[in-house]
């Protein structure tokens, strides 16, 4: 249920149509719009983790892997976690698995969000 929901509400809402080839808004205004979906998603997600740190029976399972991917571009579209502790919660301890950190560590930093052609 939880990777569904993760891919289908998430995922899927977290691509811009103005966006050639990496699907993450590049504009203020694609950025904004693409807040604006995601945001009420997140917000189910973040009640449903209160005072647990994982997704499924409190145990880490796939679907906290794929949930991280989300809060890394939480992060890296600069959303903040305003209002979304348990998510900001949950993303830093994801942090902290020392799988998470060596995995991070090989994909290096993250390509550029702006859009070259601008």
């Amino acid at each position: 249920m939880w990777l569904n929901y993760i891919a289908t509400e998430l995922h899927k809402n977290f691509i811009s149509s103005f966006r050639k080839g990496n699907w993450l808004p590049n504009t203020v205004n694609s950025k904004q719009l693409v807040y604006e979906r995601v945001l009420p998603r997140l917000e189910f997600i973040d009640q449903k983790l209160d005072r647990k740190n994982y997704l499924v029976n409190n145990r880490f399972s796939a679907p906290d892997a794929y949930l991280f991917v989300i809060t890394n571009w939480i992060r890296r579209l600069e959303y903040g976690f305003d209002k979304l502790f348990s998510l900001e919660s949950f993303d830093k301890n994801m942090r902290k698995r020392s799988a998470v950190g060596r995995v991070l560590k090989q994909e290096g930093k993250a390509h550029s969000l702006q859009d070259e052609s601008n």
